[in-house]
């Protein structure tokens, strides 16, 4: 299949079953049926000769020409030798369909091929092949624009008509000129505003699992030339999460200016719901299928409700990314913003048995498909006219190792009483989720030359303050002292016992003074410096300095 350079999106119209002639449905099934069975067939070959179609660096790709020599005779063609006999002959096999659509489906079955290549790759054995020969589900092939037209006409049966080139019957009677296929469509203006986004490259025609019919367009977003831009940089870190979906932290060159959380708790009550459902199903059927009886309608049940999971996590997921990335679109107006987010890689290894989670928490991680949020957000700033590949991109994905437990302060190992609090020795505490998404935001800082130097962002490059050091061991035995002294330890004249009483509770220090971190309703925090290059509130330094006897700031 053609690979294009620029930004697609698919739209995806109804098509009027309803309106169409008897004879109009029967060839649009027909066509559908076969260019399925020659997929199927190009797939198969590619299956029995992998070894001498494999190219590439890393023998992930499959070259198109072998697969055309093994399959398609030519009796004139320039520059090449002619070909009367093939180990299969695809003409002779299908013969309604035409050279064209015969390509088309060449590209489509390569394209599928190739996929599943790429995820044997990342999977290994565990990838299934695409080819299915007794399975009844139909594989549509890719049209390209010059064999389809879409087509308005003021009638009351459509306003808009699909109008496609087939074959299926003029093949056979031996036509120069291909009939028409003309299909009405079940457009909106959502669909109208998309296709003239960009330009109809390609279509696709299927059925989904309820038997409605449906068209899918390609289309090919026009490019946009972006203004050189003269606003600060800033880096937005932004750290996943299950319980909150998100938590971002903009990072500018004078200070840490905001942190914003995205929070859903619906999805996570409704994931919750249908995780309890499929968990009693399952044992239901482990129970039947133990005892010899049938579950066919348990397992009918089961898949029902994976759809429906699986229905509602996509959808939260499109509305959080929209969020984001509007947000994303309002701080771009103020600087120059790049958008770093956390590679959560090899989080469902640690994620296994004998890490004494529990297997709610190891089901909730194997579920959590964190890598369609970067994929999709990525693609949203890409229709944006953002570079999203290459080494200009700016949207990078970065490590998110120990994120959670560095102290974005001191660099030092800190810990976390509960899961959402971050607390260190050097005295910064503030939510984990926070103190991720600014570590997050550093390391993209010091993968970017042009944010690491004394213009850019490099002040945060490096931890403000050096780590509290750790106490060490008494070398003296402590069987000549008592184990309790005589004499109490008292204040200082200086220092009443109330401030004492502070320094010793550590739960009762927070980074704001009216949104504390035990506050579970906490959505949107934004912090005010009063000092150009500290990170601390001006009550919180105010508070800090009397306590260690110093004078207050004025």
């Amino acid at each position: 299949m053609a690979r294009s350079k620029g930004v697609m999106i698919s739209v995806k119209i109804p098509i009027n079953w309803e309106a169409m002639t008897k004879r109009t449905r029967q060839r649009l099934r027909q066509a559908v049926g076969r260019d399925t069975r020659v997929i199927r067939a190009f797939l198969n070959i590619i299956k029995q000769h992998e070894s001498e179609l494999l190219t590439g660096h890393n023998k992930n790709r499959i070259d198109e020409t072998e697969l055309e020599k093994l399959t398609m005779t030519t009796t004139k063609r320039a520059g090449h030798s002619q070909r009367f006999i093939v180990p299969h002959d695809f003409k002779f096999r299908f013969p309604r369909i035409s050279q064209n659509e015969m390509q088309e489906c060449r590209q489509t079955a390569v394209a599928t091929y190739e996929s599943y290549l790429s995820l044997r790759e990342m999977k290994g054995r565990k990838a299934s092949r695409p080819r299915n020969v007794k399975s009844t589900r139909r594989m549509p092939r890719w049209v390209f624009s010059r064999r389809f037209r879409i087509v308005r006409k003021r009638t009351t049966t459509a306003g808009w008509w699909l109008d496609l080139l087939d074959s299926l019957d003029s093949t056979l009677q031996g036509k120069r000129v291909h009939d028409r296929l003309i299909i009405p469509l079940k457009t909106s203006s959502f669909h109208i505003n998309q296709l003239v986004r960009g330009e109809v490259k390609a279509l696709q025609i299927f059925t989904d699992c309820n038997k409605k019919w449906w068209v899918t367009f390609a289309v090919q977003l026009a490019t946009t030339i972006r203004r050189i831009e003269t606003l600060p940089p800033a880096v937005l870190g932004v750290d996943l999460g299950i319980e909150k979906a998100a938590c971002t932290t903009l990072v500018t060159s004078e200070k840490v200016s905001e942190t914003r959380y995205f929070v859903q708790r619906n999805k996570v009550a409704i994931i919750k719901k249908y995780d309890r459902l499929m968990a009693d199903i399952q044992q239901k059927m482990a129970l039947r299928r133990t005892l010899g009886l049938s579950h066919d309608r348990a397992a009918k049940k089961l898949r029902r409700l994976r759809n429906k999971r699986k229905n509602i996590s996509q959808e939260y997921d499109r509305v959080l990314v929209r969020e984001m990335k509007n947000y994303i679109q309002d701080l771009s107006k103020k600087y120059t913003l790049y958008v770093a987010i956390g590679r959560l890689k090899n989080i469902r290894v640690r994620a296994g048995r004998g890490n004494y989670r529990g297997r709610s928490f190891r089901g909730m991680i194997h579920r959590w498909a964190f890598g369609r949020i970067t994929r999709t957000l990525r693609h949203q700033l890409a229709q944006l006219g953002w570079t999203v590949k290459g080494k200009h991109s700016r949207v990078q994905v970065v490590p998110e190792n120990w994120t959670s437990t560095v102290c974005w302060k001191c660099g030092g190992k800190g810990h976390r009483p509960r899961q959402s609090l971050f607390v260190c020795s050097c005295g910064f505490r503030t939510h984990a989720d926070r103190n991720g998404s600014l570590n997050i935001a550093r390391r993209l800082i010091t993968l970017i030359p042009s944010l690491r130097d004394e213009k850019g962002l490099g002040r945060w490059a490096v931890p403000e303050r050096t780590p509290a050091p750790k106490a060490g061991r008494k070398k003296t035995s402590s069987k000549r002292k008592p184990l309790h002294p005589k004499k109490r330890a008292s204040s200082s004249s200086g220092v009443s016992a109330a401030v004492h009483h502070a320094q010793t509770s550590v739960f009762n220090l927070s980074d704001e003074i009216e949104n504390d971190d035990d506050d579970p309703a906490v959505a949107r925090t934004v912090e005010r410096l009063s000092v150009v290059g500290c990170d601390v509130p001006t009550i919180g330094q105010e508070k800090k300095t009397r306590s260690g006897g110093g004078i207050p700031s004025q």
